[in-house]
């Protein structure tokens, strides 16, 4: 009796032992290839964008499906290749103006912090000449991390895109063919809901975006900074990426402002300041009303969060992706847990 509990016991143990190693495998391999993952939901994202234009065109003209999908492609892409046309040799121009004045821009900046009274501690604290330059391009490199190269990953992820934007229902059938028959209705409506609520981010990251870029363009010029239209296309792209974007964006709204003196660097800031605020305070919520609220703290700890995990990819996708998941965790457990087991006492 006794040597048929000892056999049992030690069944037991090798078992929870193997269930434990295959746990750490999974998340080893998960950890490993959350990059891929990432890819992946930039592709659905950018298949939730051309779907909505699609779904906006179908409203308008009663077209069907393919040819409004067909047409929301072709709008994109008419769009990006008229702004090339349009100003892509000025911001060409305006960008190698930029580069060739970044070293000139950092002699100025040493030479002024060497004058100050607090220069020398500044300069101590601040690795000198070429392990200056490593650290820099070292730190850079590990935060721009990507799984198959930069412009890789955005072949990844526009291929993905258009390949999920072909036949989305192909894909949802999928997933939801691999829950049980019980909950196959809830898991659509889960899906449904997180894909109606990223068109609705989508959307309203598209127009805060615009609105930023156009407020910095225009104040940009009303200063006369030579390089306005770069300016606003830092300061508008940035946007898509909540409270750090901005803050990203001050950075070379200086350095340029500094081409011309600290007087336009701060005026810059200024401006980029104020834009923040006519979109944070004015416009923002008017576009974000249809929104799933999401708490500030709650977004800047899921981006330095996600940047730790996959760099600027994690960062880009943080808030996008929050959203899912704050769905998913209302909609199964709060919903379907929760209130379930209130109801039952």
């Amino acid at each position: 009796m006794q040597n048929i509990e000892k056999s049992t016991l030690m069944s037991r143990t090798a078992l929870i032992t193997l269930i434990a190693l295959l746990i750490i495998l999974f998340a080893a391999l998960f950890v490993n290839t959350f990059s891929i993952f990432l890819l992946l939901f930039g592709g659905i994202l950018l298949s939730e964008l051309f779907q909505g234009i699609s779904n906006r065109l179908h409203l308008w003209t009663k077209w069907p499906r393919g040819v409004t999908l067909t047409c929301a492609f072709l709008l994109v892409l008419a769009f990006i290749s008229g702004i090339t046309f349009l100003i892509g040799n000025t911001v060409a121009q305006q960008y190698d103006q930029f580069a060739k004045a970044i070293p000139q821009i950092t002699k100025d900046v040493n030479s002024y912090v060497e004058k100050q009274s607090w220069g020398d501690k500044v300069k101590d604290m601040m690795p000198s000449g070429d392990e200056n330059g490593d650290q820099i391009a070292k730190q850079a490199g590990s935060f721009f991390k990507s799984t198959f190269g930069v412009f890789g990953d955005l072949y990844a992820i526009i291929f993905l895109g258009i390949f999920i934007m072909i036949s989305p229902q192909q894909y949802v059938k999928g997933t939801i063919a691999l829950f049980p028959a019980k909950y196959k209705s809830k898991a659509e409506n889960v899906i449904v809901k997180m894909g109606n609520d990223l068109k609705v981010w989508l959307k309203a990251q598209m127009l805060e975006m615009l609105f930023t870029f156009t407020l910095t363009a225009i104040g940009a010029v009303i200063l006369g900074a030579d390089l306005w239209i770069i300016l606003a296309i830092i300061g508008g792209t940035l946007t898509f990426i909540p409270n750090i974007g901005p803050t990203i964006a001050l950075i070379p709204a200086i350095l340029i402002g500094l081409m011309d003196g600290p007087e336009m660097a701060m005026l810059l800031v200024g401006l980029f300041l104020l834009v923040q605020l006519l979109e944070s305070a004015v416009f923002g919520p008017f576009v974000r009303q249809k929104m799933l609220s999401l708490p500030p703290a709650l977004v800047l700890f899921f981006q330095l969060l996600m940047g730790a995990l996959a760099g600027a990819w994690g960062i880009l996708f943080a808030t996008p992706l929050l959203v899912v998941i704050i769905i998913f965790v209302n909609e199964v457990y709060i919903k379907g847990t929760l209130e379930e087991s209130l109801d039952l006492d």
